[in-house]
């Protein structure tokens, strides 16, 4: 075999051993959950992904059934260590790094205490093995984040700082804008962040023949949707706000799991605060396989999130022609001369209120002959080589072979 053909056998068995808080079978997690099972679909095939995980999902009280716990397995993919909860501290997690044999470390938060802080912490203190080590901050720095639990992130930043805990670490940032988020919260060398950003799902149809070809209502009244989390950092409190100032004729549902029961609270609160012309209806956690379906039943996706650092829930719902009204804190920008929908600054929700107007008054028929034109679109962008090429990079140049 030559030196070239050794060497290529050589980076098809690179290791990359991952931290991430909740993951498969999991759903509850979100983002970061969808952000690691691609990867493992896209670079399963050059990398070996080792994962450490939760063994319950986001809010559970029990582990997964017919899993193992505390003990290695491979699932769809990849390797996978599902850690009890007593067993989720600093000297069991020195143990794992010292014992699994990895060329890299990839964590999936910054102020994770768990699956991000204990895995530094043994690497730098403990006599973990010092590899490499990739930390994606999952959008926690944008703007509208950091107002939440500011005190304490402010605190963890300087007790961070102060132990160098992130010496030599590289982060990974899905834009430009993110990358510019982490140099202003850490102070740290723009040289020392990379750009690379989520991967999407991995050749999966987008449908074209779902709900959104049922004719709207005689009322014609707007189906808007918002789905993801229910917690501070969603900003579902906003989107009820907004919808408070709106004139037109609007039904609002909410999925997904409630993640902080106080907010939640708040949030049922404000929908006494709504006029007549909205109805408000709770519709529980969604499956992701069922996802797509759901998004294609409505007009719009409303979420005006303090901080992403890509969105799968935004990339599902323009996949299947559901245009989408967000915050201007995630990478989905200049989204309405694209067609796609809108952007916008969290200054104001009666300007967010003023826009679901406009949409609303909109005919029908010409809201529902935009859906494959911004499928088409969309597609258009998560096809993009240049997306899975980023996160190969992302992990070769930190590699010495």
């Amino acid at each position: 075999m030559s030196t070239l053909q050794n060497r290529e056998v050589i980076l098809e068995k690179v290791k990359i051993l991952i931290f991430v808080g909740h993951y498969l079978p999991g759903y509850k997690g979100g983002g970061p959950i969808r952000t690691i099972a691609n990867m493992v679909d896209y670079l399963g095939d050059e990398f070996e992904f080792l994962i450490i995980t939760r063994d319950r999902d986001l809010g559970d009280s029990s582990p997964y059934p017919e899993i193992k716990v505390n003990q290695w397995q491979k699932i769809q993919g990849a390797s996978i260590y599902y850690v009890s909860p007593e067993r989720s501290g600093f000297f069991h997690f020195r143990h794992l790094i010292q014992n699994t044999n990895h060329d890299l470390i990839y964590l999936n938060s910054f102020y994770d205490p768990v699956f991000t802080i204990m895995p530094l912490l043994a690497r730098r203190f403990l006599g973990a093995v010092a590899k490499p080590c990739i930390v994606a901050p999952r959008g926690e720095f944008s703007a509208g984040a950091m107002t939440l639990k500011a005190t304490k992130k402010k605190i963890y930043n300087a007790f961070s700082a102060f132990l160098d805990i992130y010496k030599g670490v590289t982060f990974q940032a899905s834009s430009e804008h993110e990358a510019q988020d982490i140099v202003r919260v850490l102070g740290v060398d723009r040289a020392r962040i990379e750009i690379a950003i989520d991967l999407p799902e991995l050749d999966r149809p987008l449908e074209t023949d779902f709900d959104s070809a049922v004719e709207p209502d005689a009322e014609k009244v707007l189906r808007v949707i918002f789905l993801s989390r229910i917690s501070p950092k969603k900003n579902l409190d906003f989107a009820i706000k907004a919808l408070s100032f709106t004139q037109r004729p609007i039904e609002f549902h909410i999925y997904g799991p409630i993640e902080d029961d106080t907010y939640w609270r708040e949030c049922q609160a404000l929908f006494t605060e709504l006029p007549t012309n909205v109805s408000v209806s709770y519709c529980g956690s969604v499956l992701p396989t069922e996802t797509k379906k759901i998004f294609s039943r409505y007009d719009l996706f409303f979420f005006p999130t303090r901080g992403e650092n890509y969105g799968h829930v935004i990339a599902e719902s323009l996949s299947v022609g559901t245009p989408v009204l967000l915050s201007d804190q995630t990478p989905w920008l200049d989204l309405e001369p694209q067609g796609l929908g809108w952007d916008m600054s969290l200054n104001s929700p009666k300007v967010f209120a003023e826009k679901i107007d406009k949409f609303a008054s909109l005919d029908p028929v010409l809201r529902r002959q935009q859906r494959p034109v911004i499928q088409a679109q969309t597609r258009k962008l998560l096809q993009n080589p240049e997306i899975v090429k980023a996160n190969r990079d992302l992990f070769r140049a930190r590699l010495k072979f």
